[in-house]
């Protein structure tokens, strides 16, 4: 049949009848369909029809399915998966599993779901995200263990699955090697001559895509087709019978396939096999001819054309779990292997490149049997060798080691890209995998031309990137290579080094540590041929580059530690042995140069590389090699040549001489000292140093482990990174279990915590047996990368040393150098450099200079000789009956200290006393140019002002004989001059001089003009003892024992003792150890401490009085100071004082304006530091933080804390505070007249205005001139996170975060009135109308006193606690003009009518029990007059030009911008409106947030005032608020009138009202109280009377109080509210219980025919509940928790207002009780008659704090009437009922708990599983970063475009819709919390630690993480109180990015 035919028939029936004739038994029929199928695919799969034609690419899966959908058929096959490994190929950032428990090869990896089903409980896992891709190992048993298996893969897992029918498959056989054919033709089409490589390239992958694509999807249903595919794939026959079979009859089809067969051999030639090395031509993979067999061949080798494309590399790695094409794909890739070095060096992408080799690489030889078996068969190991080398040699420059003239050595240019972008980075590590393995690594170890191959490969290496120190001009360019060369020694030669040398710790593999050994000498001595070597390196060059050192150093030290080795056989030559230590040698000098600051002109880089030679991750494989090659070294060669070229070497053998130094050398004096101090550190690290000497590997770790702790706490991460060998980088866990152990035993864990205000991770420290025994300061100097970190570790340890008490001496103790431990057999030669002469004669020098020069030598000289000292006596390192001694001569030459002693023992040498010394002296300084030098006194000495010589060290004196005094000559050529002790003859006569007296000894004559003698007559022991006194500060000398036993014994009982010392101490101890040695050395001990001059202790102690005496002096001096600064300041004070009265009206008249003066509060402003009053002319403001809050909003009524949802079933519940407020709004909005509405409400739960200060002060043109200053360019680096522009600084003394400044009023106090009136009439004047009414005030206060006297006694008591809780508030006043207001004081007095009768005051709180439901006329007088004032309240009390206004206008602004426009716009209202409600708002928005940040309670609640201050909020929001028609609001609140045609006018309207059939005025009973109390306090005139405000309590208690009976009523069931009405009817309310059962029943009564009642609402309605459920007390209960809130905000309101602390309450039960009181609520209970059996309380109820301003069933009646009438409007259409029932129009005071961010739970993988995975609900896709908002639990896309609305992304659109501009976010890819603030963002920490109390940021290691509820607690603390501003200090700005 055509092809046309064929697809006229349709897709699905074409498939159908090819697989009929293709599965049918019948052959003809087969041979049918195949034809069929042939015709259809030449036209589907024609080369000239595009290959990513989706038509096609649909055909193609129709016809696979063979008549079923390609659904249906992939779910057919996938039955019949028999596979037993999993094989999930992923790519980079794939998040997977390693399981170093179960796992057997290092590169185990698991994916989650495998990981999942497997049993890892308690094992040591991670979880990492790849960075090269991988793929699943689970089943199979050559990477991993049984056990790790999940349940679905392993070996017998599928044995039962049946195989899949020949039928099902029969067209897939079919199709695939034609898809195989049209891709591979499709490549060849690509590869056209003529045409950019590289586009054609891309093109050709990306057209390839779909089809790809396809067969990705192919290999993904199981084994069944998987098996299908890698047939075909490597069949030879396959791929020659459709690429080389019979010729198309069809010419044009001939032409087409002899051009693609032209094409493919050009492409071919574009990849060049690399020229294979000597003896290697014969290697299939290295020739240069490339011969495909097989599809997958020449796949191999168009994904190695293409660059390794991301979907090529997928599919062949996805078909790796069949074994047989595992095989084929192995060797296909080895056959390719050699061509990747040369497509590697020109990738355009080399780390894309990298990884993805790798990621093939890794899968194939980690298996070690096919590893051996590529290596056996197809020489893996020279093909991967060959590819490196040539690599390398493509890259090789000139050595200019040494003479570059002589030098034939080549090196790597470390420049070059194949270095700097790590592009031999692949081949690197596909050789450490293949070593990896033990039986390959014997087979390269037993190769010798492998070995000699790699020697020569490593020779490349040593001495790249040569550094020539420049002695002139600063390098111009510094060079940024040495990181490249660094790293290419420790991948590309260390590393694989290692893992050869972790497969010689085993037994029987002495000859292959033998043959690495052999290569590399034989390597070295070829090497030291090719530089022309010569016995020392230039000076002036250094590489720290030698890895071929470093493998003979390793692989000699791995060989001795197997005790299979001599190493004098090996290393017998001694000049070989002074060759192999030049090099390490002279990089020691070079660091020691360094860090003297002499190759400061090669610029940083300098200073980084020898930061790198000794960083953890460098040091191991360089410093630890060098240290070692030079241990090894010089334990072979002559100790007194090793001694003699270290000082050499580090230049200051000239230092070391008594001869006159010229003053032209290199170095200065602080250089000079700084190498000897280099020597002498090296020499004593030679000594102590047992990293390859001995220590095994636990005592590695542990020595590793304890040097870090003692630099610093750390965590346990960094201790596992700093560690140069960790148990991440080895296979097994046996590593990791020794690390866990050595940890546990050396440092205790220190628990996270909040110090200095940042968070604190989980760190370990010290034990104090640590810091008493194992701590050593020459290992932390040796691992020290800064010189500041040895320092610190010496103050961690006296800080420990003093709290533990173990201080000895008054000074700070010197380094507790430990002592000398044993070494291995073969290296005790190193020890006999101790008992070098050469080593004893720089001892003495140093103990010389440090006596005899002006100023003493550096502290670290002295105790490092003393260290050599300590080491030498010790007894493992001398025999003292062996010693042989030789004749010394009186006068021994200068510096040739093997003239010097008389033996080789360090203990006949101590006390061996040096005569004379000859110095030679250079021509032009002969005695007669010395002796011609001009003298000075010593007075002139000691005055003169301090020389280079003086304030330095002065070196190598001169001795001449001048008089008194003895010339010397110090090093830069000026003379100075000591006193001579040349008269202290009889010192000298004693053998024993003082330290002074040494430099000024007689010279002997000299025997010829170029030499001079110096008379020393000292030896080390006494000059021990010199030193020993100087150090020390008290007159006691040095006694030693007086026997030889008591000797030994005291110093056994001293070195049991762990005790810091100081200097003096620890010579001391060295004193006691040689006194022990022998009984020679205490004699001469004894001998010296007697003969020492008494003169010298006396001097000295006249110099300690001398020094108390100078330092009593400064202290006078200072306190004399001090004392003058003092009285300057208080002349100073008095006359400013002076000035101001002078400026009065004199100082004997005590004037008002004084007292007002001392009543006015004072602020001082932090830029001028002036302290002011605040006034109209110069306000001070306060420097205040405005930001947009929801926090409120998201207040939930539940008591369990919202969780984080982290599975399907698990779903949040939104109803929140903002929303139910919100929702009743709207609600409202609807029903109610717009400006009746938001008169009733309060908004700002969402994006609410929160006004935060630091509490410091500005005036405000000292703001204005800091924010011009702020916008200068010398401000702008301290303004980089700021926003100047939108008013943004930084507070000038705490430096937090402010945008505005809130003006402070001026203070307004009754006397200024009295002062202003006697300006205006005089001070004659005896009375004024402010003096009357305080004359009146104490008059009515006097009455009412006495009043209360002649009440009865049983009364007496009651009437005075009554007075005495109201005298304030029950004061009345004169009668004042309407027009005028009264003045009142701070504490303002309330405002009655003058015609209240002054009994009433007494008794204005005893009322009767009858009287509590009646109204009180003084009441309804007072509530008339409150009328008349707001009535008459206007919001203008700010001068209209003053600067204060001007303030109080700008931060209003300021707060309207503060908030997002969606939270403060209200459609459908005026401006005044609108204002009014954001207004009222804003100050409820600040006491609800005090109220929350304090625990939504007054119990225990703090009674200091807040930073912020409320008072002056409130005032900016009195002078925008508009009053006019809160008179109205109040007289239908009251309804109290103040006249009949009010009354007669409001019930006009009130009928009108009702006749409307639009929208009415909002019912009173729908009002907020809260919010009617914050408005109609900002009515009222300022100051605030406290009458009016208690006034506007209690009627709002009332309302507020009928709010709460309306709740419980709507909760009754119908049975309930019909008792409940009943019994209000029938029973007299002669009880205040009573009274609540009359006022409910009166309620129900009203609105029982309404049908409020019918409502279903699931916030009010319950179960029903039977009547012993709803008892008086439990409505009693509910009332109290409905009202308490809103006390709790008036309680803050009263408590700002008139600055009263509130009461104190310790338990939250008496909280409303104490509320009510503090309000003056409650009335004062009637006086007790009858017996004592009456006199007890009863019960409190809420009803007795209730103040009626008519009759209570009046007043309730009204209000219910009013709603009542609402609601019978709205009886009718169903389109005028409202949106939710009548009940949603209630006020739901719910107890809202205080608000909190979503709980995550305990563990981190619960949060990682469920949202990695989970589709964002905006763009329905994954997020690559999913991020979670923690106040709402919603998932979003971070940083994605997906989501994106008008260039803002997600999150920040979600911090503006959530948080009003505050997000806080968990990133589930990193567990870190980022914190979204406006403009800004910061990175906060992370929540979750891991077992050591540790983050894991963007999840690198892996471990486990568990919630931090501290850490949790922070996060919620700061965002309730909106502190992220000034808590979190790394701000950045996200420019909507997020």
């Amino acid at each position: 049949m055509a092809a046309a035919q064929l697809i006229s028939r349709g897709k699905r029936r074409t498939a159908a009848y090819l697989k009929a004739f293709l599965s049918s038994d019948s052959e003809t029929s087969r041979l049918q369909g195949h034809q069929d199928l042939h015709n259809l695919l030449e036209h589907i799969l024609s080369p000239e029809r595009a290959i990513d034609d989706p038509e096609n690419l649909e055909w193609l899966q129709w016809l696979v399915a063979g008549g079923d959908t390609p659904e249906d058929f992939a779910k057919i096959v996938r039955r019949h998966d028999n596979a037993t490994t999993c094989g999930l190929v992923w790519t980079a950032n794939f998040v997977a599993y390693r399981c170093r428990t179960c796992g057997i090869s290092p590169c185990m990896s698991l994916c989650a779901d495998c990981f999942q089903a497997g049993n890892h409980t308690g094992h040591d896992f991670n979880m990492f995200r790849s960075q090269a891709g991988g793929a699943c190992d689970c089943g199979d048993t050559s990477v991993m263990k049984t056990s790790g298996f999940c349940h679905r893969h392993g070996p017998g897992r599928n044995m039962n699955v049946p195989p899949c029918p020949h039928e099902v498959l029969a067209v897939a056989e079919a199709i695939i090697p034609r898809i195989l054919l049209r891709v591979v033709q499709h490549f060849r089409d690509h590869c056209r001559p003529g045409i950019d490589a590289y586009e054609a390239d891309m093109d050709a992958v990306h057209d390839a895509d779909s089809v790809l694509s396809y067969l990705h999807d192919l290999t993904r249903m199981g084994a069944a087709m998987r098996k299908v595919l890698t047939h075909f794939l490597t069949n030879p026959q396959t791929y020659k019978n459709f690429t080389y079979g019979s010729t198309p009859s069809d010419h044009k089809r001939q032409q087409y396939q002899q051009k693609s067969q032209e094409n493919y051999q050009g492409a071919l030639a574009t990849i060049p096999a690399p020229p294979p090395p000597f003896s290697m031509e014969d290697i299939a993979a290295l020739k240069a001819e490339l011969v495909h067999q097989t599809f997958l061949e020449e796949l191999m080798f168009w994904t190695l054309k293409f660059e390794f494309p991301q979907k090529m590399v997928t599919l062949l790695l996805q078909m790796l779990p069949d074994n047989d094409y595992k095989d084929a794909f192995t060797r296909t890739f080895v056959q390719h292997y050699s061509r990747i070095s040369v497509v590697l060096v020109k990738a355009s992408d080399a780390d894309t490149m990298s990884n993805r080799v790798v990621h093939i690489s890794v899968q194939l030889f980690s298996n070690e049997d096919l590893t051996r078996q590529m290596v056996e068969t197809h020489q893996l190991l020279e093909i991967v060798l060959a590819a490196l080398v040539h690599m390398m040699e493509n890259i090789q420059i000139q050595s200019a080691l040494h003479d570059p003239d002589h030098n034939f050595h080549m090196v790597v240019n470390c420049s070059s890209s194949t270095l700097k972008d790590h592009r031999y980075w692949p081949l690197v590590s596909d050789l450490i995998n293949i070593l990896s393995h033990r039986s390959t690594a014997a087979m390269f170890m037993s190769n010798s031309a492998l070995l000699g191959m790699w020697a020569e490969f490593v020779s490349l290496f040593t001495g790249m990137n040569l550094n020539v120190r420049e002695l002139e001009h600063h390098v111009e360019f510094e060079p940024n290579t040495y990181y490249a060369a660094f790293s290419a020694e420790l991948e590309a030669c260390a590393s694989p080094m290692w893992t050869l040398v972790g497969h010689c710790k085993q037994k029987n593999t002495d000859h292959l540590c033998r043959a690495v050994i052999d290569s590399c000498l034989t390597t070295l001595q070829d090497w030291f041929d090719a530089i022309c070597f010569q016995e020392t390196p230039p000076p002036l060059q250094v590489s720290f580059h030698f890895p071929l050192h470093r493998h003979l150093a390793v692989f000699i030290s791995q060989a001795v530690r197997n005790g299979s080795i001599n190493i004098d056989t090996i290393l017998g030559d001694p000049d070989f042995l002074i060759k192999l230590m030049a090099h390490p040698l002279q990089i020691q000098v070079a660091l020691c140069e360094i860090h003297s600051g002499m190759w400061v002109r090669n610029g940083l880089q300098i200073k980084g590389q020898a930061m790198t030679y000794v960083q953890c991750h460098f040091c191991c494989s360089m410093i630890d090699l060098d240290l070692f090659l030079l241990q090894l070294c010089t334990s072979r060669l002559d100790p007194d040549y090793c001694v003699r070229t270290v000082l050499e070497r580090f230049s200051v053998d000239e230092f070391l001489s008594l001869a006159v130094v010229p003053a032209d050398l290199p170095m200065n004096p602080e250089q000079e000292l700084s190498m000897l101090q280099g020597a002498l550190l090296l020499l004593c690290t030679l000594q102590s140093t047992r990293t390859h000497l001995g220590l095994n590997e636990r005592d590695l770790l542990r020595q590793e482990m304890v040097s870090q702790l003692c630099m610093s706490d750390r965590t346990h991460s960094q201790l596992m990174d700093l560690h140069p060998k960790m148990p991440e980088r080895t296979t097994g866990s046996n590593q990791m279990k020794d690390f866990e152990a050595t940890l546990k035993e050396v440092a205790d864990f220190k628990a996270p915590n909040f110090e200095a205000g940042g968070m604190q991770q989980g760190t370990y420290t010290p034990k104090a047996s640590v810091w008493e025994h194992e701590f050593d300061p020459i290992f932390i100097l040796v691992r020290a990368v800064h010189r500041r970190d040895f320092q610190t570790a010496m103050d961690r340890y006296t800080a420990h040393m003093k709290q533990a008490g173990l201080v000895e001496g008054s000074e700070s103790p010197w380094p507790p150098f430990r002592q000398l431990q044993k070494v291995l057999h073969t290296y005790q030669g190193i020890r006999k450099i101790l008992n070098s002469k050469t080593l004893h004669g720089l001892i003495f020098c140093i103990l010389w200079k440090s006596l005899t020069l002006s100023q003493s030598l550096p502290e670290p000289i002295i105790y490092l000789c003393i260290y050599l000292l300590d080491m030498a006596v010790d007894p493992m390192c001398n025999k003292p009956s062996s010693t042989v001694k030789e004749d010394v001569a009186a006068c021994v030459p200068d510096k040739r200290w093997q003239q010097w002693f008389p033996s080789s023992n360090i203990l006949t040498n101590l006390r061996h006393e040096i005569q004379y010394i000859t110095v030679p002296l250079k021509q032009q300084e002969s005695m007669e140019d010395l002796e011609d030098i001009p003298e000075e006194n010593e007075e002139d000495m000691d005055t003169a002002s301090p020389s280079p010589s003086r304030l330095g060290f002065s070196l190598a004196p001169t001795v001449v004989r001048g008089g008194n005094v003895v010339v010397t000559k110090s090093r830069d050529g000026q003379s100075r001059k000591s006193p001579d002790a040349s008269t202290s003859s009889e010192s000298r006569d004693q053998g024993s001089s003082s330290c002074e007296d040494t430099s000024g000894s007689e010279p002997m004559d000299t025997s010829s003009s170029n030499e001079l003698k110096i008379e020393v007559k000292q030896s080390i022991l006494s000059m021990l003892v010199k030193l020993h006194d100087r150090l020390s500060k008290d007159t006691d000398r040095y006694e030693p024992a007086e026997t030889w036993e008591d000797a030994d014994l005291k110093w056994s009982r001293g070195a049991r003792k762990h005790k810091a010392r100081d200097g003096a101490h620890v010579i001391g101890r060295l004193l006691d150890r040689i006194a022990a040695t022998c009984q020679e050395n205490l004699d001469k001990l004894k001998q010296l401490c007697c003969k020492t001059a008494p003169k010298k202790f006396h001097r000295r102690s006249s110099d300690g009085g001398d020094r108390e005496e100078r330092r009593r002096k400064a202290r006078d001096k200072q306190a004399k100071l001090l004392a003058e600064f003092a009285a300057k300041q208080r002349t100073f004070l008095e006359s400013t004082s002076m000035e101001e009265d002078d400026s009065g009206e004199g100082a004997s008249a005590e004037s008002p304006e004084k007292e007002v003066a001392q009543e006015e509060e004072l602020y001082d402003c932090v830029i001028c530091g002036q302290t002011d009053p605040s006034t109209p002319d110069r306000p001070i403001g306060r420097v205040v933080l405005l930001l947009a809050s929801s926090v409120l909003g998201h207040r939930t009524s539940k008591d369990e804390p919202p969780r984080l949802p982290c599975s399907d079933g698990a779903a949040l519940d939104m109803l929140n505070c903002g929303n139910t407020y919100e929702l009743r709004q709207s609600v409202m909005q609807e029903n109610f007249q717009m400006s009746s509405c938001l008169q009733s409400v309060s908004v700002g739960w969402f994006g609410g205005v929160y006004v935060q200060s630091c509490g410091h002060f500005l005036h405000s043109d000292c703001h204005k001139s800091y924010i011009r200053s702020l916008r200068t360019p010398d401000y702008q680096h301290t303004t980089q996170n700021i926003d100047v522009d939108k008013g943004e600084f930084t507070c000038p003394l705490c430096r937090q975060l402010a945008n505005s400044v809130l003006p402070c009023q001026p203070h307004q106090h009754p006397l200024q009135k009295v002062v202003l009136e006697k300006r205006r009439y005089g001070s004659h004047k005896k009375t004024t109308p402010a003096k009357e009414q305080i004359k009146s005030e104490q008059e009515k206060a006097a009455l009412a006193q006495k009043a209360a006297e002649e009440s009865k006694p049983e009364e007496k008591q009651k009437a005075d606690q009554a007075q005495a809780s109201t005298s304030e508030e029950l004061q009345s006043q004169e009668d004042k003009p309407e027009d005028k207001k009264d003045e009142e004081s701070g504490r303002v007095s309330p405002e009655f009518p003058r015609s209240i009768p002054t009994p009433w005051r007494q008794q204005a709180h005893v009322m009767k029990e009858n009287q509590t439901l009646d109204p009180k006329p003084e009441f309804q007088r007072m509530i008339k007059d409150l009328g008349q004032v707001l009535k008459k309240a206007t919001n203008a009390d700010c001068e209209d030009d003053s600067i204060l206004r001007q303030g109080v206008e700008s931060i209003m602004e300021d707060i309207t911008k503060a908030t997002y426009p969606k939270y403060k716009v209200f459609p459908k209202s005026s401006v005044d409106e609108s204002l009014n409600v954001f207004v009222h708002s804003v100050a409820r928005t600040n006491l609800e947030l005090e109220l929350v940040q304090s625990g939504n309670t007054i119990v225990n609640h703090s009674s200091s005032s807040r930073k912020f201050g409320f008072v002056d909020l409130l005032h900016v929001l009195r002078f925008h608020f508009n009053a006019t028609g809160m008179d109205s609001l109040w007289t239908k609140l009251t309804t109290l009138y103040s006249d009949e045609e009010e009354r007669t006018s409001q019930l006009c309207c009130s009928v009108f009202d009702s006749m409307l059939v639009e929208k009415r005025e909002t019912p009173m009973v729908l009002r907020d109280a809260t919010a009617l109390l914050i408005q109609l306090t900002l009515s009222l005139p300022w100051p605030i009377s406290k009458a009016h405000f208690t006034c506007i309590v209690r009627v709002l208690f009332t309302l507020l109080y009928t709010q709460s009976l309306v709740d419980i009523s709507c909760r009754f069931s119908e049975e309930e509210r019909r008792a409940w009405r009943e019994a209000g009817t029938d029973k007299a309310a002669s009880t205040e219980c009573m009274m609540t059962e009359s006022m409910l029943g009166c309620l129900i009564s009203h609105l029982v025919h309404t049908p409020l009642y019918h409502d279903m609402d699931t916030d009010l309605q319950r179960v029903d509940i039977s009547q012993s459920v709803w008892s008086p007390h439990s409505v009693e209960h509910h009332i109290q928790k409905y009202c308490i809130h809103s006390l709790r905000i008036a309680a803050l309101l009263r408590r700002h207002l008139f600055k009263e602390d509130l009461p104190d309450c310790q338990d939250p039960e008496q909280e409303f009780q104490t509320l009510v009181k503090f309000l003056d609520l409650q009335h004062v209970p009637p006086p007790t008659r009858g017996d004592a059996s009456a006199s007890g309380e009863r019960p409190f109820t809420s009803a007795s704090c209730l103040h009626w301003a008519v009759p209570a069933t009046q007043m309730i009646s009204h209000w219910c009437q009013d709603f009542t009438s609402f609601v019978n409007r709205k009886q009718g259409p169903a389109k005028l009922q409202p949106r939710g029932g009548y009940k949603s129009l209630l006020l739901k005071n719910f107890a809202w708990r205080l608000p909190c961010l979503l709980r995550p739970p305990s563990s981190y993988d619960s949060i990682f599983q469920y949202h990695r995975q989970r589709q964002c609900t905006m763009c329905c896709s994954v997020p690559k970063e999913p991020a979670l908002c923690l106040v709402c639990g919603e998932l979003l896309c971070m940083k994605g475009g997906c989501c994106r609305q008008q260039s803002v992304m997600e999150c920040v659109q979600h911090s503006i819709s959530c948080g009003a501009g505050t997000g806080v976010f968990l990133v589930v890819n990193s567990s870190t919390i980022i914190v979204v603030r406006g403009p800004r963002a910061c990175l906060w920490g992370s929540l979750y630690l891991d077992s050591h109390g540790e983050e894991d940021r963007d999840l690198r290691r892996g471990r486990p993480l568990y919630l931090s509820e501290d850490r949790f607690r922070v996060l919620t603390q700061q965002w309730i109180s909106h502190s992220f501003d000034h808590m979190c200090k790394r701000w950045l700005w996200h420019h909507n990015r997020l």
